[in-house]
C-alpha cells in the first residue's frame, strides 16, 4: 500500500506547531519560552537530519582567537573537524566544522530577520583553515571552505499572510553576503528559501500548510549541494598554544 508522504509530513508539521504554540501560550517568561522553542527545533533537526550532521547550541571560534555570538542552533561536522570544546555548559565549535547556523524566535518580523542576519555574519566572518587529506586516491589538495548556510526559525509570521513573502523579500534584499539568510521557516505557517544569482535575489515560498516540510527538504537539498566541510588544519590551532 502506498504512503501519502504529504499527509505524513503535514501531520509532523502540525505536531511541532502544536508544541510550539503550547509553549507560547502557557510559558510566561520570555527566556523560558525561547528555551523551549530552541529545544523543540533542536530535537526536530536531530531526528530529521542524517547522522553525519550534529546539531547543538554553541559559540563558534577560529584558530586566531575570534569568536561568534552565541548561536541557537549550529549544524556541524564531527568527521573532518572533530575538535569540540565544552566548558561549564558552553560548547565551542571550530568555524571549519560549521554547515549552518539558525536563530530561533517566536515571530517572523523585520527585527528578527535583522537579528538573525547579524548572528550569521558573526560566524561567517571568522577565519577558516583547510588542509589536504590523504585517501585511496592519494594526496587530495586542500578544498576551499563551504558557504555557511544561515536562517531564522519561528513559530508564526508577524506580517499579514498575503504580504509575508513580499515583506520578507524586501528585508532580505538589503543584506550583504555575510548577513544573507538562506532559509526562513515559520512552523505554523510558511517556509521560504532565498535564491541569489546574476538576476538578483528571489524568494521561493511554500504553501501555507507545508512550511515545515518545505524548509526541511530544502535544507537537506542545500546541504547536499554543499558537500563536505573542508578538513581542519590542526596545525593552525596548535600554533596558538
Amino acid at each position: 500500500m502506498a504512503i501519502d508522504l504529504r499527509q505524513l509530513f503535514v501531520a509532523r508539521q502540525q505536531q511541532l506547531a502544536i508544541q510550539l504554540r503550547t509553549a507560547r501560550a502557557h510559558i510566561r517568561h520570555p527566556g523560558d519560552k525561547g528555551a523551549v522553542s530552541e529545544t523543540e527545533w533542536l530535537e526536530l533537526l536531530r531526528s530529521f537530519l542524517p547522522s553525519r550532521y550534529c546539531v547543538d547550541k554553541a559559540t563558534v571560534i577560529d584558530s586566531r582567537g575570534g569568536t561568534s555570538e552565541s548561536i541557537d542552533l549550529v549544524v556541524y561536522d564531527r568527521h573532518h573537524s572533530p575538535l569540540v570544546f565544552e566548558q561549564g555548559g558552553f560548547r565551542f565549535l571550530p568555524a571549519e566544522a560549521v554547515y549552518a547556523v539558525f536563530e530561533v524566535k517566536q515571530t517572523l518580523d523585520a527585527a528578527h530577520v535583522a537579528y538573525a542576519a547579524g548572528k550569521a555574519a558573526s560566524v561567517r566572518r571568522l577565519h577558516r583553515t583547510s588542509a589536504p587529506v590523504i585517501d585511496i586516491r592519494g594526496r587530495t589538495p586542500a578544498k576551499p571552505p563551504i558557504h555557511i548556510l544561515a536562517g531564522l526559525l519561528t513559530t508564526d509570521v508577524g506580517w499579514v499572510q498575503e504580504s509575508a513573502a513580499g515583506q520578507l523579500q524586501q528585508h532580505i534584499e538589503g543584506l550583504d553576503g555575510d548577513h544573507l539568510l538562506d532559509l526562513v521557516c515559520a512552523a505554523d505557517n510558511q517556509g521560504f528559501a532565498v535564491v541569489r544569482d546574476e538576476q538578483g535575489t528571489a524568494l521561493q515560498a511554500s504553501s501555507p500548510d507545508t512550511g515545515l516540510i518545505f524548509f526541511l527538504f530544502t535544507f537537506l537539498q542545500r546541504l547536499q549541494q554543499l558537500g563536505t566541510v573542508a578538513p581542519i588544519d590542526f596545525g593552525a590551532y596548535k600554533a596558538s598554544l
